[in-house]
């Protein structure tokens, strides 16, 4: 190693390892994006998955539903709203997981993945990281949840 960190315009890096923070199992990079953790999140949950296809045969839309929903998208969805992706590659990288996933459910063969979501009554998993955020954001209008960085809400007239 050469000591020189090209990627941050070839200024001298006194050690050549990127370091990642992690916290409650969510990891942020030092250069304060959640790339360490998207690739591990959709690594482990494509792993699940395969774990899952490989051991269950029945390929049922019901079965594989219930696989779906209580395995793989817990994984893909814990504290979502802290590191929802907004780059594209990003978003593609973790519904790629549910894109791959549906492909296996019998009853979804030959359909694009936007009609594999409405047959199987899914949402993308884009749509539910927004719906997350606004749920998150209206808990703390409300003063269900703690403000804790103190973001100040404008009241709408029209509210």
């Amino acid at each position: 190693s050469s000591g020189i960190n090209a990627e941050y315009g070839g200024t001298p890096n006194p050690s050549s390892k990127h370091h990642n923070r992690t916290d409650l199992g969510v990891k942020l990079a030092d250069d304060a994006t959640w790339k360490p953790h998207l690739q591990a999140l959709a690594k482990d949950a494509r792993r699940l998955a395969g774990w899952a296809v490989g051991v269950f045969k029945d390929r049922s839309k019901e079965t594989m539903l219930i696989l779906f929903k209580s395995l793989i998208r817990p994984k893909l969805e814990y504290c979502s709203p802290l590191w929802s992706p907004v780059k594209i590659g990003d978003i593609e990288l973790v519904e790629d997981v549910q894109r791959r996933f549906t492909r296996w459910i019998n009853c979804c063969t030959g359909k694009t993945y936007w009609e594999r979501l409405e047959h199987l009554r899914l949402q993308s998993l884009q749509r539910r990281r927004e719906r997350f955020l606004i749920i998150e954001v209206w808990k703390v209008y409300r003063g269900l949840t703690p403000n804790s960085t103190n973001i100040k809400l404008a009241v709408h007239p029209r509210l």
